[in-house]
């Protein structure tokens, strides 16, 4: 198992309407294209988890992936 060199980033992926009865599967995709699993948000058809920057692109690609957004933490001013 190659160590990866990029950081990690905490993100978000929504799955397309498509898709969202085959949830299990595109979940396993992700995991495979270097998704690292938080949450399952099945009624919201999103995914939260990490994933090395580098390998946002192949998270992007999973077929029944609608988009990625990266996540981050929000302070109230």
């Amino acid at each position: 198992m190659s160590v990866s060199s990029s950081p990690s980033v905490a993100v978000v992926v929504s799955v397309a309407e498509s898709h969202r009865e085959r949830m299990a599967e595109v979940v396993d995709a992700l995991q495979a294209a270097g998704l690292t699993v938080a949450r399952r948000l099945l009624a919201l058809g999103q995914v939260t988890g990490s994933v090395p920057r580098e390998r946002l692109p192949e998270l992007e690609r999973v077929p029944g992936v609608a988009y990625v957004e990266l996540s981050g933490d929000y302070h109230a001013l």
